[in-house]
């Protein structure tokens, strides 16, 4: 290849960049909260009077947003956000999105980056709960919404009683579902005490919801105890295959007889978002304390191993390989199952 072909090549790979900016210039302005800084217009000078931020780093933060349309500029030098391109971040409260943001650029990318030092040594990162488990529950809850009426409507048909979301996060998906079901009581479980606490705290208006912290992978509701719909909801990458039937033997036990568990997951080699799931697997898989994404035949076999009956996928979002599905006891009779208009096979296995 001549000099000429190989400068042609390396301005592909810089322009196919470009794509990056958008994400990159979101990410620093949601960290630093400069789109609500930049709300009404202002100066680089005056918003570096008010934070204390580098002026030549910000200038240039400002200067990227412009071009890309993050930021719109007015007369005296002064730059407003731009509602049509960053509205989602001037709103108050929780930022799903800039959560997805910071999930993206913190955990995602930072993996990915180290790949050949993991390849070359053998070693794994170590996923730290703590620092990460706040962020990895609100994008939780922003990818749940998709799938929130196939719920409302199983409740509503099957009466529900009551509902354990096992790995709850905030709570933000209990809460949802308890506006519309006020009657139907409602526990949560999850790990991180921190994240409990602040469902909890966001929950306080609500009689019919508790919390508790435990690992949803071994905990036991009451003796006697039956739940009538139980949430599993991206949990699976944190468990090993084998804690996967532990996980779900466990489940059956305690499932009410025309009970549901509802699973939401990433899944690995579909026909739906298959180099976003190959490249999040692949995130999942360089950690000694995540795993690697099940592919629909794994989840048949889990299904099987478990005793319970697997319905129909459900493509919630298909950029991601994200499948919502149902699974219920054998003793559910076929015409019990749901099978969702949207609902389709997985290519992988050719089943549903």
């Amino acid at each position: 290849m001549n000099i000429i072909q190989t400068a042609l090549k390396a301005r592909n790979w810089m322009k196919r960049n470009e794509s990056f900016l958008p994400t990159w210039h979101a990410y620093v302005g949601y960290e630093l909260d400069l789109f609500k800084t930049f709300k009404n217009p202002k100066t680089v000078d005056e918003v570096v009077a008010e934070t204390g931020l580098s002026k030549e780093l910000l200038q240039c933060w400002v200067d990227v947003g412009a071009s890309i349309k993050h930021l719109r500029k007015r007369t005296g030098g002064r730059y407003r956000t731009s509602k049509h391109h960053c509205g989602e971040f001037l709103e108050d409260g929780s930022n799903s999105v800039g959560a997805l943001l910071k999930e993206m650029m913190e955990l995602h990318i930072p993996t990915l980056l180290a790949y050949p030092k993991y390849m070359k040594s053998n070693e794994r990162a170590v996923f730290n709960h703590e620092k990460f488990g706040d962020v990895v529950a609100e994008t939780s809850t922003l990818l749940e919404h998709f799938a929130i009426r196939r719920i409302k409507k199983m409740m509503k048909e099957h009466k529900v009683e009551t509902v354990i979301d096992l790995g709850c996060g905030h709570g933000g998906y209990l809460r949802k579902l308890a506006k519309d079901f006020p009657e139907v009581q409602m526990l949560g479980v999850d790990v991180n005490e921190r994240v409990v606490e602040s469902a909890r705290k966001a929950s306080a208006g609500y009689n019919n919801i508790d919390y508790i912290v435990a690992d949803a992978s071994d905990w036991r509701p009451e003796e006697g105890e039956k739940a009538d719909l139980i949430l599993l909801h991206n949990v699976f990458h944190y468990l090993d295959p084998m804690a996967r039937i532990e996980l779900l033997s466990n489940l059956t036990s305690w499932l009410s007889d025309e009970g549901r568990i509802s699973v939401i997951t990433p899944v690995n080699e579909t026909d739906q978002g298959q180099a976003f799931s190959s490249a999040f697997n692949s995130f999942f898989t360089a950690h000694s304390n995540l795993y690697a994404l099940p592919s629909s035949e794994d989840i048949e076999e889990l299904a099987e191993a478990s005793g319970l009956t697997l319905s129909a996928y459900n493509s919630i979002i298909k950029e991601g390989g994200w499948y919502a599905f149902w699974l219920m006891p054998q003793t559910v009779s076929d015409s019990n199952l749901e099978r969702e208009p949207e609902s389709r096979p997985l290519i992988a296995s050719g089943k549903v």
